[in-house]
C-alpha cells in the first residue's frame, strides 16, 4: 500500500512539473516574437561556400537584402540594401520571330535546307500524339504516370505492325 502511494505521488509530481513547463514555454515563445502569425517571411536567394566552414549568403526579408557571411561560431552582416525592383517583362519581339518562323514551317514555306530529313519523318511517325500528363499532377513524366504506360503501349503497338 505504501508503494502504491509513492507511485501516485511520484506521477502527480511529474504532471506538475511537465505543466509548469508547457506554460512557461508558450509564455515565454508568445514574448520573443516566435508566435506563427508575427514572423516576418526570410528568403535565401544564394549561397556561396567559401571554404568548407565559412560562405556568404544573401538574404531577403522586411524588404531589404543582407549580404552576410556565415562561419561555423558567427553570422557577420557585410552590406544592406534595398530590394531590387521588379524586372520588366521582356520584349514579345523573340517570341514573335519564333511564332513566325513555327508557322512557316507548319505551312511549308521554310526554305529546303531547314527541311526535315526522312529520318525525322520517320520518328516522327514512330511516336504518336498524346495529351501530356497535366503539370500540376504529380506523377507527371514518372514512370508511375499512367501517361508514360499509355505512350509505351501505343509504341510497342506501332512497332508491331511496322
Amino acid at each position: 500500500m505504501d508503494t502504491l502511494f509513492l507511485g501516485l505521488r511520484v506521477l502527480v509530481s511529474l504532471g506538475a512539473v511537465l505543466g509548469l513547463l508547457w506554460w512557461l514555454q508558450r509564455r515565454f515563445s508568445k514574448v520573443a516574437g516566435t508566435d506563427r502569425g508575427e514572423q516576418v517571411p526570410i528568403r535565401v536567394v544564394s549561397r556561396q561556400p567559401i571554404t568548407p566552414k565559412a560562405s556568404v549568403v544573401v538574404v531577403e526579408t522586411g524588404g531589404q537584402r543582407f549580404l552576410l557571411g556565415v562561419t561555423e561560431g558567427a553570422v557577420n552582416v557585410l552590406h544592406t540594401s534595398d530590394l531590387p525592383p521588379e524586372p520588366e517583362t521582356a520584349d514579345a519581339a523573340p517570341d514573335a520571330e519564333f511564332a513566325a518562323s513555327l508557322q512557316a514551317a507548319g505551312d511549308g514555306t521554310a526554305d529546303a535546307a531547314a527541311a526535315p530529313t526522312r529520318r525525322a519523318h520517320r520518328a516522327a511517325r514512330a511516336l504518336p500524339l498524346t495529351e501530356p500528363v497535366p503539370a500540376k499532377s504529380v506523377l507527371g513524366g514518372s514512370i508511375l504516370s499512367p501517361e508514360t504506360w499509355r505512350q509505351t503501349g501505343n509504341f510497342l503497338r506501332q512497332g508491331r505492325k511496322g
